[in-house]
């Protein structure tokens, strides 16, 4: 299988009838190329999710290229909502881009005044803060640690470690989107949808879980009891799902009109903020734990 990296600061996945968005994906996430037609790729990403790319989102490198990238250190991930990527490394430098959070970018040896000097997956050179970048070796979670020939194909895995560290940064996470508002298929600051937001609260902790809301198979989410449930859990709803923040709260992007983004939310009926028609359709609850 042909892989790629993806070289735009965001990338819209589309479903088969081409012209709907299904997927949000971001600077330096690696794709599978399945099929390849005209001006399109069908894909897979590093997360097992299917859709369709515009040829110009990708640049075609090797499994071990991917493999080297997981493996050296190198590789770290945008933590901060966004982050200009500076020619020079002061606040008054031309800015050469705009990276929102989930974002993958190589680091290179020079640290000058709190900035970092990193290379970009379309091989542009600058400077990011370094309080905006987190090593990706720093989570408690998941990282692919298997051959390069099976690095789309690999069943998801969870290190069983740092649970309350977990569930307390799901959490902040989660909260970190708040007033965000929804866009169907979205994954950043800018726009979010329901799975977009749990997506992103788990791969931000090392996770890799379902991009829709559903529990699905070869993935860490486990169902479990509601009376077992706990904060950085999952509740699913039909067609819908959310995070569990303690204390009958819930976080999650909703594009109802008295909302439309991303919110709190309370299964208890004596708050205010208490949604009778997700607290009575619940239809099941998962962990990684």
């Amino acid at each position: 299988m042909k892989t790629g990296i993806i070289t735009k600061p965001t990338a819209w996945l589309y479903g088969k009838d081409r012209l709907s968005h299904i997927d949000e994906i971001f600077m330096g996430w690696a794709a599978g190329i399945l099929k390849e037609s005209n001006e399109w790729y069908e894909i897979v990403t590093h997360y097992g999710y299917r859709g369709y790319l515009k040829k110009e989102m990708l640049a075609i490198c090797s499994t071990e290229e991917l493999w080297k990238r997981d493996h050296t250190g190198e590789t770290v991930f945008i933590s901060r909502a966004f982050v200009d990527v500076m020619e020079e490394a002061n606040v008054h430098s031309k800015i050469l881009c705009t990276l929102v959070r989930g974002s993958f970018v190589s680091l290179l040896s020079e640290i000058e005044k709190g900035y970092r000097r990193i290379r970009m997956a379309d091989g542009r050179e600058g400077y990011i803060p370094l309080v905006a970048c987190k090593n990706r070796r720093d989570n408690d979670g998941y990282l692919y640690e298997g051959e390069p020939e099976t690095y789309f194909l690999h069943q998801r895995g969870v290190r069983r470690s740092g649970e309350q560290s977990f569930r307390r940064n799901a959490v902040l996470y989660a909260k970190s989107y708040l007033g965000t508002q929804y866009r169907w298929g979205g994954k950043s600051p800018k726009g979010i949808d329901c799975s977009g937001l749990t997506f992103m609260c788990y791969f931000m902790n090392g996770i890799l879980i379902y991009r829709d809301a559903e529990l699905k198979a070869n993935y860490p989410v486990q169902e479990i009891s509601i009376e077992k449930m706990q904060p950085g859990d999952l509740l699913y709803f039909p067609k819908h799902i959310a995070i569990y923040l303690g204390h009958g709260m819930y976080a999650h992007a909703t594009g109802n009109e008295k909302s439309f983004g991303c919110v709190i939310n309370s299964l208890l009926k004596e708050d205010f903020n208490y949604r009778k028609d997700l607290a009575e359709s619940i239809l099941a609850v998962g962990s990684i734990w």
